[in-house]
């Protein structure tokens, strides 16, 4: 069980590399949301999303700070739930909403995601 906690590492390092891509290639952030907003494509990424949130519930007592990652895990797996429970419409008009914005949006936003795995990798990282 010791060795599980470095997972938590790993979903920051992949959010952080996200937001590198995010930052270098934007184009590549549009194309994404584009195929996401596709059908229910964006059901799959929410619970995606609610799998991670309740791992960080699950592992913040063996992480470094575990108050960061349960504020975390709440706000991931609530927020997806939510967005489950919503109409299809809504999430449709919302995704087409983040396509509409500009390309330095998509770069804003990677800055921001490699922040924020940068903290889930700090946060995470075991005792």
């Amino acid at each position: 069980m010791a060795h599980i906690i470095w997972i938590i590492v790993i979903i920051g390092a992949l959010i952080a590399l996200w937001g590198i891509s995010a930052v270098l290639k934007p184009d590549w952030m549009k194309r994404f949301i584009t195929f996401t907003a596709a059908g229910n494509r964006w059901r799959l990424a929410a619970a995606a999303k609610v799998v991670v949130g309740v791992v960080f519930l699950i592992l913040a007592t063996s992480s470094r700070i575990p108050w960061v990652l349960i504020v975390v895990g709440i706000l991931t797996a609530g927020g997806s739930i939510i967005a489950l429970t919503l109409k299809p419409e809504k999430m449709q008009a919302m995704m087409h909403w983040c396509q509409q914005r500009p390309l330095w949006m998509y770069r804003l936003w990677g800055v921001v995601a490699v922040l924020f795995g940068a903290l889930i990798i700090y946060a995470g990282w075991p005792k």
